[in-house]
């Protein structure tokens, strides 16, 4: 149970990496990745984060209310900050920016091979 939020993460770079291959591989070609591809990268990110926090809850002290679970997948952008900063203090903020930074790496890729495709 311990290694069960590590997987989590581990899943999500795995994710993050293919995801970003495959941006960057597309636009050199010239192509897109279409809306609904773009829409399960940003629910399957939601999903793992909101259950690597659900996992991450257990093994601290943190005092959940009992509709967490829903308000965390309903409004993770608000409710993940407050979880990271009230669980590990100044070092939340670093670990939020860190999974902005997971989750922009493919958008981030994907400009970088416009860039050199277009210019």
């Amino acid at each position: 149970m311990k290694h069960v939020p590590m997987l989590i993460i581990v899943a999500l770079l795995l994710m993050t990496v293919g995801m970003s291959y495959i941006e960057f591989q597309m636009n050199l070609e010239g192509e897109e990745l279409s809306e609904t591809t773009w829409g399960l990268w940003g629910f399957l990110f939601i999903i793992l984060v909101g259950t690597w926090v659900l996992y991450d809850g257990k093994s601290g002290d943190f005092d959940k209310p009992f509709d967490f679970g829903l308000f965390l997948y309903l409004f993770l952008p608000l409710l993940l900050p407050y979880y990271l900063v009230r669980t590990r203090g100044h070092e939340g903020i670093v670990t939020f920016m860190g999974f902005v930074a997971i989750y922009l790496l493919p958008e981030f890729w994907g400009l970088v091979s416009y860039a050199y495709y277009y210019y």
